[in-house]
């Protein structure tokens, strides 16, 4: 079968191969891609260059030319004869790179797919694998019902974040963001307020919105120099969520005054690491097959809204032109979809 795929060919510049699929072998699936959406903080990263895997010899698949995207949706077309669940023509969301076709299999980290109900359109399946990076704000915290909840950094995995927290019960849930359209965004989504950090500062405007302080801090900056601020944010006893990927050291923080007198927890919940063993087991079971079907469960049912998210839909000859109006155009970029 022969295949689109998209590149990034060196930084700052990409491309379309077309490739010769093979059939599937025992334990693989062939999936004919709808639409496949960009994750911009990781994506971003390597366009630019800037991303600390690229540098690193271990990972012979974070060089160039290469293929961005982990967040799909599409049918399958063929399957091996060892794989059992899922039949020809099933629609399925996967963490597929951006293709029109992917060659799936069981052996590799990536080789993981989810059967989509009817009532989901591929262009929200498609957002499925991408959410699951913001929801670990939610799932990291525990107990989310009825606790008030902020999100610094709007961008996808911001939003995602932010949503699942309303999705779960927290409020009110509050929007932290410096570019307009973002904030616009997580109030269509049902957040409470959003908050300009133009305005005045991010603590003193908080406060007079959630006098105590948020419980639940999340940040989704990819800043490490937020971290601070961030835990400025939090009330006494209060939880501070790193999601999304930092990249970079944090400075400032007095661990002291602002963490031990404070009894602030902080911890990180990347998306991967989030279903690893040592933490699956303090989460309720928590893994990633139970984290995409609540994401798509709740996409299906509207629980989980995207509403403002999507800004461009765009060809795969797009995606260059996407990823400069991402970095540069952030007022009007925010959820990119690749249609194939």
């Amino acid at each position: 079968m022969k295949a689109l795929q998209a590149v990034i060919v060196e930084p700052l510049k990409t491309g379309v191969r077309e490739v010769d699929l093979p059939d599937p072998g025992p334990d693989q699936v062939l999936v004919s891609a709808k639409v496949s959406a960009i994750s911009a903080g990781t994506e971003l990263a390597v366009y630019t260059g800037a991303h600390q895997w690229l540098l690193d010899p271990k990972l012979p698949d974070w060089k160039f030319p290469f293929r961005p995207g982990y967040s799909a949706a599409g049918v399958i077309v063929k399957i091996g004869k060892d794989i059992r669940g899922v039949e020809e023509g099933d629609r399925v969301c996967f963490p597929g790179n951006h293709a029109s076709a992917e060659l799936l299999s069981l052996s590799h980290e990536r080789g993981k797919w989810w059967k989509i109900p009817n009532n989901l359109d591929f262009e929200k399946a498609a957002l499925a694998c991408i959410s699951r990076y913001g929801m670990g704000a939610a799932i990291r915290a525990g107990l989310t019902l009825g606790r008030s909840a902020a999100v610094l950094g709007l961008g996808i995995i911001g939003q995602f974040a932010l949503r699942s927290l309303i999705a779960a019960g927290a409020n009110p849930v509050v929007g932290i963001d410096a570019v307009p359209m973002r904030r616009k965004a997580a109030l269509a989504a049902g957040a409470s307020f959003a908050i300009d950090p133009a305005a005045g500062p991010i603590k003193e405007q908080l406060r007079n919105l959630v006098p105590t302080g948020a419980e639940i801090v999340a940040d989704a900056t990819g800043v490490p120099q937020a971290i601070p601020e961030a835990m400025s944010l939090a009330c006494d006893g209060g939880q501070v969520i790193v999601v999304g990927s930092p990249r970079g050291k944090a400075q400032d923080v007095n661990f002291y005054d602002d963490l031990h007198r404070r009894y602030i927890e902080v911890s990180g919940a990347h998306g991967n690491m989030l279903f690893e063993p040592a933490h699956t087991r303090l989460s309720g079971n928590w893994d990633i097959h139970k984290a995409q079907k609540w994401l798509i469960a709740s996409l299906a049912a509207g629980r989980l809204s995207l509403n403002g998210l999507i800004t461009h839909r765009i060809k795969p000859e797009g995606l260059g032109a996407a990823y400069e109006g991402l970095l540069k155009n952030k007022d009007e970029y925010l959820g990119v979809v690749v249609h194939w």
